[in-house]
């Protein structure tokens, strides 16, 4: 692999972090959401 190809890769990745990020925020909320209305 090249210099070239690993700095494109780590570029990639790094533009889907956020978007891993806020999904599971998302999901995170949603379950903490649904476990108060539960138990309140």
């Amino acid at each position: 692999m090249t210099r070239d190809e690993l700095i494109r890769e780590v570029q990639a990745k790094r533009g889907s972090w956020p978007a891993v990020v806020l999904v599971y925020a998302l999901i995170l909320g949603t379950m903490v959401l649904t476990g108060m209305a539960i138990t309140g």
